[in-house]
């Protein structure tokens, strides 16, 4: 099960985190699970496609996870 911490996305079990492979800012480059080590190529943003209104639940963040619920998003490397 992975989680989001507001900048890593990583597995609690085994420490690893989602990493751009080789550390390299290239469009289409691979993303790989590595021992987490806090580099900027394991350094996530997370962007919500559309913010839900307050009255409902959808939207609201899971805080076992990090993620807001039912919501899409897009998952954005802090590497410049």
């Amino acid at each position: 099960m992975f989680k989001y911490d507001g900048s890593h996305i990583y597995n609690e079990k085994n420490g690893k985190a989602m990493d751009v492979s080789g550390a390299k800012d290239n469009e289409n480059q691979n993303i790989q699970m590595w021992k987490r080590h806090n580099g900027l190529n394991q350094q996530w943003d997370i962007v919500y496609v559309k913010d839900m209104p307050e009255e409902t639940k959808k939207g609201d963040v899971n805080e076992d996870f990090g993620f807001k619920v039912d919501t899409p998003f897009y998952i954005v490397s802090k590497m410049a």
